[in-house]
């Protein structure tokens, strides 16, 4: 089945600390988040030939990223009381992103945040 893929990538500056983190909460201590986002579609839209406007896709991602920097994570809902783990936070940009992006016909593939350039987690809705 031929697909086709568009990745789009945006970043913040955070700090967190996590809970129960080997049986107590972790220091604060911050990170330069990447996130990745790929979304697919089975065919190109209208005559533009593309399968979503980057620029669409990139603002709304931006929109989900921009109240996130420079902040202590473990201070802003969701996770004044779930972890403010990549896992979750992938998770949440993932569910933003669904709410306030749509495109007939593409479908959301997964979202990505690196912690550090070594280590990311991806959530797959």
């Amino acid at each position: 089945m031929s697909r086709y893929q568009v990745i789009v990538e945006d970043g913040f500056s955070s700090a967190h600390a996590l809970r129960h983190y080997h049986g107590a909460t972790e220091p604060l201590h911050g990170h330069n988040y990447r996130v990745q986002v790929i979304v697919e579609s089975k065919r190109l839209q209208n005559k533009v030939k593309y399968v979503t406007d980057f620029v669409a896709l990139q603002k709304a991602l931006r929109s989900i990223v921009a109240p996130l920097d420079h902040r202590n994570l473990n201070e802003l809902p969701p996770f004044t009381e779930e972890n403010p783990s990549a896992e979750n936070l992938a998770q949440f940009i993932s569910q933003k992103l669904v709410r306030i992006w749509h495109e007939a016909g593409v479908k959301l593939v997964s979202v990505t945040v690196w912690e550090t350039p070594e280590t990311a987690a991806r959530f797959i809705p």
